[in-house]
């Protein structure tokens, strides 16, 4: 027989608003005047104040930064669906041909590969371009697409792409063909031990064939443009300056105008006299009213945030030496601010701070601590930074294990299990030993 239990609990239910503002405060500034626009459209009780005046200077200023933004995102490179579609002219093909060779160029990702088995293409063909259409026929358009330029566009994988690039520009090289055609797993996990002795080489004959190999495009799509209308630009929300000798902060604006509620529906709605105007105006003056007070508040929050951050982190600002980083989490800010973790958590996510040793995210200032053996309590960051300083001075020929790399970081006062090290070395994207070895 079940029991039956009364428990009392607490929930807090988030108003409309409230999500609102929420989604606002996590809004970064580069996304913040699309948002603003939106409102505007909108809701016509919302208007741009046209009343506000900006100094000579700022105006001035922020004339020749919008010039040289327009400038910098007019994306003059070329995409690589066009580049190879211009190759295709000095071609002898049929137009049967060109149009199955242009359609597998629609249809290679980013990086130049085809990821669709030509299967799947032909039923594509069938029912959206009512052709019927043999995979031998396609996989030899495909052979014609697997001749131009940048060699390895149209490969399925890396594997074939390596292999498209050894058999157009290096024919010559039957060892290294052999490797990537039927050693390729041995080859990536970096086997020399395994190469060396199945295809009765030395050690240096195979660093001949990974030179060549290496050097090699892995990427055939990089270098074309991803799209044609934009350029991925990094817009700081914090600007963090020395002047005499002190710290000072700004928080950056958008392009958006100053926002107001709108006058002329204010006075329409003390004039008015019918109910249902009456309450179509009250909503949209009310929700006017609310959007620019968010907008203030929004700022308001951002500044009080940073303005604990940069306490906390003044040493760093003012050398950017990650030694200097002070360990730090969310719930310290958010006990000095008074305001909940997830609060603090949507104010450092997706923004960045510019200083005078570079522009980062704003969360990488956060870390955990880490105490040594004389009390002295620093920063998980700065045991990552000198891990990755060991790594980068380490003998490639033979790389130190994470278990040695822990033993090292100890005879440094950074006593860290081997597990941690593991999980440190792969949050900065380093590798395991065995595929660090080179030859």
């Amino acid at each position: 027989m079940s029991k039956q239990r009364l428990q009392q609990k607490q929930y807090q239910n988030l108003s409309p608003q409230q999500i609102q503002f929420l989604g606002l405060l996590q809004t970064p500034i580069v996304a913040l005047e699309k948002r603003i626009e939106e409102e505007l459209e909108d809701n016509p009780a919302l208007e741009e104040d046209e009343q506000e005046e900006v100094s000579l200077s700022e105006r001035s200023f922020q004339q020749d930064n919008s010039n040289d933004i327009q400038f910098q995102i007019e994306d003059k490179s070329e995409s690589l669906s066009d580049y190879l579609k211009q190759q295709l002219i000095l071609l002898d093909i049929t137009k049967e041909q060109l149009f199955l060779v242009q359609y597998l160029i629609n249809s290679l990702d980013d990086n130049g590969f085809l990821n669709r088995d030509l299967h799947a293409i032909t039923s594509d063909l069938l029912v959206n371009n009512n052709l019927d259409v043999s995979e031998h026929e396609l996989g030899n358009a495909l052979l014609v697409l697997q001749q131009l330029e940048p060699f390895g566009v149209g490969a399925q994988n890396l594997q074939e792409c390596l292999l498209i690039q050894l058999r157009t520009l290096h024919p010559e090289k039957h060892l290294e063909q052999k490797v990537i055609s039927d050693y390729y797993t041995p080859f990536s996990n970096k086997n020399f031990e395994h190469l060396a002795k199945h295809l009765e080489i030395d050690f240096n004959a195979l660093k001949s064939a990974y030179k060549t190999i290496e050097s090699l495009n892995p990427i055939p799509g990089n270098g074309f443009s991803k799209n044609a209308n934009a350029i991925a630009y990094v817009y700081p929300d914090f600007t963090v300056s020395i002047v005499d000798g002190k710290l000072e902060t700004k928080l950056n604006k958008s392009n958006a105008k100053p926002i107001k509620v709108s006058k002329y529906y204010q006075n329409m709605l003390k004039e008015t006299e019918d109910d249902a105007t009456k309450k179509f105006l009250t909503e949209k003056v009310d929700n006017a009213t609310w959007f620019q007070g968010a907008i203030e508040k929004r700022n308001e929050t951002l500044k009080n945030v940073f303005s604990v951050i940069l306490t906390i982190q003044e040493e760093y600002f003012f050398s950017g030496n990650e030694k200097d980083l002070k360990p730090m989490k969310l719930a310290d800010i958010a006990q000095v601010v008074n305001m909940d973790i997830s609060t603090i958590s949507r104010v450092s996510n997706s923004k960045y701070v510019a200083t005078h040793f570079g522009t980062f995210k704003l969360k990488e200032l956060f870390s955990e601590a880490y105490r040594k053996d004389n009390g002295e309590l620093i920063s998980t960051k700065e045991i990552k930074s000198k891990l990755q300083e060991i790594i980068a001075t380490e003998d490639k020929i033979n790389p130190f294990t994470d278990e040695k790399l822990a033993e090292l970081l100890g005879r440094e006062d950074y006593h860290i299990a081997r597990r941690t090290v593991a999980k440190y070395r792969e949050n900065l994207g380093l590798q395991t030993a065995k595929l660090r070895r080179e030859l």
